[in-house]
Parts: structure tokens; sequence; C-alpha cells
């Protein structure tokens, strides 16, 4: 970390923290971030990268502190998928040295931490419901969709090198539309034949309260004359249903973990200055 933050002045416009709020936190998704590092031709390339690219972060972010959340291979979903294994679609896919030897480096310099239980994307948005409790504003960083247009407030997409701002009712929306859709990237199951676009549409003209009810109704209508008794059926849909608003729902609030025999991790909060002082004495 020494060689880029030594070049901090480039970076940021100064090194001093006095333009930095002391209590906005960026939350930084830390797993894409690994991946995004992990590509350059050589190890000291990669750990450069990521050094710049979390400096980046807090720069658009305007603040000094930070936590970087990796998430662990089991999390509660991993029991939740029946029709699928969650995340089935990427198994046999090898993870190559240079990530696990980048993560030891984010760990050991940056104090990126691993949460049990969850993913990375669960722990920032539960704190984000905490903000007013902790007295601290959450500034959620990352390229995941299911985050950033699950929970409603501005997040910071540094993958695009953009913000986003997501209401309620975006949110809300969002959610009946992965019920629908499912969710290729992690495996998940949603109404066959139905994507994105087309799980929008059903929504069309539909009163948000009804959202549920709709795509509930949704797959009831898509049962076909089979084997199974049509009571067998609609239960068998059902089932579908629930398991796929499961997988794709981002819990809202940590009472919601006691059904999984979960805890939410203690938030580590680090100052970015404070590791740079740490480095240069």
């Amino acid at each position: 970390m020494i060689e880029i933050l030594k070049h901090v002045d480039e970076v940021w416009d100064t090194p001093s923290p006095e333009y930095k709020s002391e209590t906005k936190v960026a939350l930084i998704d830390a797993d894409s971030l690994l991946y995004y590092c992990m590509i350059e031709p050589t190890f000291e390339e990669c750990k450069i990268k990521l050094d710049s690219f979390i400096i980046d972060i807090l720069d658009k972010c305007e603040t000094n502190r930070y936590a970087a959340l990796i998430t662990p291979y089991d999390t509660f979903r991993r029991k939740l998928g029946v029709t699928k294994p969650y995340k089935g679609n990427r198994k046999g896919k090898t993870t190559p040295p240079v990530f696990h030897g980048l993560k030891a480096y984010a760990k050991q310099e940056w104090n990126f931490y691993l949460v049990e239980g969850l993913e990375a994307d669960d722990c920032m948005g539960l704190y984000k419901q905490q903000e007013k409790e902790l007295g601290l504003e959450f500034v959620i960083c990352s390229p995941d969709k299911d985050v950033l247009k699950q929970v409603p407030g501005k997040h910071y997409n540094y993958s695009k090198q953009e913000w986003i701002t997501t209401s309620e009712d975006d949110a809300w929306h969002f959610l009946w539309v992965q019920t629908l859709a499912g969710d290729s990237v992690d495996g998940i199951p949603g109404i066959p034949g139905i994507g994105a676009a087309k799980a929008a549409k059903i929504l069309e003209n539909v009163k948000k309260e009804d959202f549920p009810l709709r795509t509930l109704q949704s797959y009831i209508q898509k049962i076909k004359s089979g084997g199974l008794s049509y009571q067998s059926e609609v239960k068998d849909k059902i089932d579908k249903f629930k398991e796929t608003l499961d997988l794709v729902y981002m819990l809202k609030d940590s009472s919601e973990l006691s059904k999984y025999n979960i805890d939410l991790p203690e938030l580590q909060i680090q100052n970015a200055l404070d590791l740079w002082v740490e480095e240069t004495q």
C-alpha cells in the first residue's frame, strides 16, 4: 500500500482530512472489487489497482472512513436453493490463485474482513437501515444490482463510476421483478420464459401493494396439465414462488436474522488516513 499512498496527493487534492466527513462511511462490496483488480499482468499491478480503486471510492464518497466486507462461501442462501443450488451455475469454476493472494493483501493492508453467514450485500443493506441509530451516513459502494436497486438510498457504483438513487418504490418494484424473472447471475430460477423486461410489463398498471399477489398469480398461471393433481401443482408453484422470493429478497431488518440463527456481524470501520500514517511512520 505504501507505493500508492506515497502518491496520495495526486489522487486526493490533499492528504489532509479537513474536507472529509467524520460521519460518512463507505460500505464497500469487497468481493467484486477483488475480482476487478485481479486481472492485471502482475501481482504488484493488481495490488496497486486495488489501492487506487479504494482511494478513488473514498474520494468520490468524500470520506476517509470505510468498511470493506467479504462474503464467505457458506451463507444462509446456500440452504434455501431447492429447485436449483444457489449459485450452482458457478460450480466447477476455480478461483485463480491471484485472487486469494489479493484477498490476503487486502485483509492485511486495508483490513478487509469476512462476514459470517451473510453476504456482503445483506450486511451493507442492514447497516444502511441503522444510520439514524448509529448517527452515521452509510454509502453503499458496489456494482451489484441486487443491493443497488433493492436498498433505498444514494449509492455509488464503482464499476461504472456513477451514482444511483433508489427510492422506496423503486426498491419494492425491483424485488418483484426479480421474483418473477429470477436471477441468472446467481442461478436463481424464476418463471420460465419471463425475463426482466417481461416481468416489468406484468407489473405495469398494478398497484404496488398488489405486486405480491400479481406475482403469485403469474406462477400459478404457468401450471400445465400433467400427472400431478391440480392441487399438488398449485402447491408446487407456491413453493417455487416462496423459494425464489426468499433467494432474491434483501434482508430489511436485523430482526429477520433470527430465523436463520445468524447475528449481524460487528461493523469494522477503518480510517484510510490512519492506515497511511501507520505505513509512513
